[in-house]
């Protein structure tokens, strides 16, 4: 594997496999390149997607499913490994993981830099199978795809006819080579502008939890009335639940006491992700997703609910465009070309991964919102689904961020935290009910 340190000089290729037989190995795509440098026991960027069946979960059937589906997804069955110059993926020939009992605090804990440890893992509590991937790997996307067929071939193995089901990767069926490209080099283009840089933005003070703890807040909301609210005020559902998020955040800004609050920065800013599939043509089941930062300024004043959605879905409606997006993958992968970068030892580049993180990402956002969308699925595999959910990965700075998905007629938010302060969850979950949904609470701790 002498050779994978040279793996900068195939960046012209969109592909990531490298090299045949005893000696292939993935380069990582251009969103992974930086992570193994930020990842530690507590931000380990592992995030999860979750199914709850009808029945209680056989583990033994599980198992042998875990192990069916393996293959079909040959560029998840690595370890992680590096070189002088570079990380990159090295398959685990020959090997599936093995399902383990759930965790009181998902997410945590996933030690990908050790040797022979896969980067994602599927964990069961009596009716949930859970799958937790490190962004390394994929993003939410490729992480529901890969759920979706362990539930088909689980299901499969207790007694259910899937012969006719469509539109799920199935054991046997061999690989694209375009599932496991780098999209982003796809779509690179050259000379382009390089998008402004944000400006740096609040982060509400609050005390950790303990080490080792993770603490998970889910509401479930009916989702025919939280669309029908979003239409109302001319929005999206992503675009209403970030304006709710956004709402939250200046709530507590402004009940900061006075002395406080001059200290802090004036731009409340919120990271939602974006689904490059939907604006670029790509089958990749890595990670191929940016993101937009709807924000506002205190500076100029409370701003009134309404006022909120207006300004996230005009921003937004501007902002998620391929034009504004292709400038960030231009920046991004251009970055990763530098004759400089190419050069630094792993360590140099490590640090230089940690400062440029820090201030052209957490550094410019509040907290995060992912929505994942409606999970859809054949039957008759959706009538033995109760439920989906969707948890972030865990931050240290910002502390406390949301993901959504909805399943059928209902929608599930979920906050993931390392604060000890609960403000942000309260106050986003009293206002959807000061609008008058239902919402159902649950938590971990």
């Amino acid at each position: 594997m002498a050779n994978a340190i040279k793996a900068p000089n195939a960046e012209a290729r969109s592909g990531t496999e490298r090299g045949s037989g005893g000696e292939r190995w993935y380069v990582l795509d251009n969103a992974a390149a930086f992570m193994p440098a930020l990842t530690d026991r507590t931000v380990t960027l592992v995030f999860r997607v979750s199914a709850t069946l009808r029945e209680r979960v056989n583990l033994a059937a599980l198992e042998e499913a875990v192990a069916n589906v393996a293959e079909r997804f040959p560029y998840y069955l690595v370890e992680l490994r590096h070189g002088f110059f570079w990380y990159y993926l090295e398959p685990l020939s020959g090997k599936a993981p093995h399902p383990v009992a759930d965790s009181r605090y998902p997410c945590m804990n996933m030690r990908v830099r050790r040797r022979g440890r896969f980067l994602y893992r599927v964990r069961a509590y009596r009716s949930r199978i859970a799958v937790e991937f490190c962004h390394i790997l994929t993003d939410g996307h490729g992480a529901l795809g890969y759920l979706k067929s362990l539930l088909a071939e689980y299901l499969r193995l207790r007694g259910m006819d899937t012969s006719a089901v469509r539109g799920i990767f199935l054991p046997g069926e061999a690989p694209a080579p375009e599932e496991s490209e780098d999209a982003f080099k796809s779509h690179f283009r050259q000379d382009l502008p390089s998008p402004r840089i944000a400006v740096r933005a609040f982060h509400y003070p609050s005390l950790p939890l303990l080490p080792g703890q993770y603490r998970v807040i889910t509401g479930a909301v009916p989702l025919a009335p939280a669309l029908a609210k979003a239409k109302e005020y001319g929005s999206t559902l992503t675009e209403f639940l970030v304006s709710v998020y956004l709402a939250s955040l200046q709530d507590i800004f402004y009940a900061l006491p006075a002395p406080i609050r001059r200290t802090m920065r004036p731009h409340l800013s919120v990271q939602v992700p974006v689904n490059l599939r939907r604006l670029f043509p790509s089958s990749t089941m890595r990670n191929f997703s940016l993101y937009v930062l709807p924000s506002l300024d205190t500076r100029l004043g409370v701003y009134e609910f309404p006022e909120i959605v207006r300004r996230v879905h005009h921003y937004m409606q501007a902002e998620v465009d391929r034009k504004n997006i292709s400038m960030q993958i231009s920046r991004n992968v251009g970055g990763g070309r530098n004759p400089i970068v190419r050069i630094l030892p792993l360590p140099l580049k490590g640090v230089a991964a940690r400062l440029v993180y820090r201030r052209l990402g957490e550094d410019t956002f509040s907290g995060l919102f992912s929505n994942l969308g409606p999970v859809e699925l054949p039957e008759p595999i959706a009538s033995e689904v109760l439920r989906f959910d969707f948890i972030p990965a865990p931050s240290r700075r910002c502390k406390t961020n949301a993901n959504a998905i909805s399943w059928k007629d209902t929608l599930y938010i979920g906050f993931g935290s390392l604060s000890a302060s609960t403000e942000l969850e309260r106050r986003f979950f009293t206002t959807l009910t000061g609008m008058g949904f239902p919402v159902s609470i649950e938590s971990n701790m």
